[in-house]
């Protein structure tokens, strides 16, 4: 999908991967989750980023206009809070500095409507998909499969900005809609990004 440079001048899209999942070593806190690698992407240009090096992107993080990701309030900030001294969600939970697409969803949907993921919104409205299964990647990551780690968190990064790009143009998004775990089909949400 062709996304138009000047629509994004302004948006940094990131995206987190860790070297855990929940449960594994007795993991129950994302902040104990580490990060495995970050990235950004601006400009149709990617910059990854190590766990070394989580305050140089939060550097970059707090010098953009607008932040957008998908469920960056309820995973992303959480993993990379630990390697920074500031208030993570302070700084960058600002009203209009984040546009987490996940969060937003949740707002106007409400609670009773479960968890969008990222993949379904991609594969129903711009036709693209995740590379892997998220569940696996902390694995991948320490079995050494950095390489095919990075090239996941690439695709999400892509995935992210079409579907912004997309909502960005049409204001609307499809997703299945399901209520207590019951699903009611496909239906269209109006979104005012």
């Amino acid at each position: 999908m062709n996304t138009d440079t000047n629509e994004n001048k302004d948006v940094v899209f990131f995206d987190t991967e860790s070297q855990y999942a929940f449960g594994e070593n007795g993991i129950k806190n994302r902040s104990e989750l580490k990060v495995a690698v970050a990235g950004i992407l601006v400009n149709n240009k990617i910059t990854l980023f190590e766990e070394n090096q989580i305050e140089e992107l939060f550097e970059v993080l707090c010098e953009s206009k607008l932040i957008v990701g998908h469920n960056l309030f309820g995973f992303d900030y959480q993993l990379i809070q630990p390697y920074i001294d500031q208030d993570v969600f302070g700084v960058l939970g600002k009203k209009g500095k984040t546009l987490d697409m996940m969060f937003e969803l949740a707002q106007t949907l409400g609670r009773k409507v479960r968890w969008i993921k990222l993949d379904e919104l991609a594969s129903r409205n711009i036709g693209m998909s995740k590379t892997h299964d998220g569940k696996d990647i902390p694995k991948m990551w320490r079995e050494g499969k950095h390489d095919e780690v990075k090239a996941y968190l690439i695709n999400d990064l892509k995935i992210t900005e079409a579907v912004y790009n997309y909502a960005l143009k049409n204001k609307k998004l499809k997703y299945m809609h399901s209520e207590y775990n019951i699903s009611f089909g496909e239906r269209e949400v109006a979104v005012n990004w």
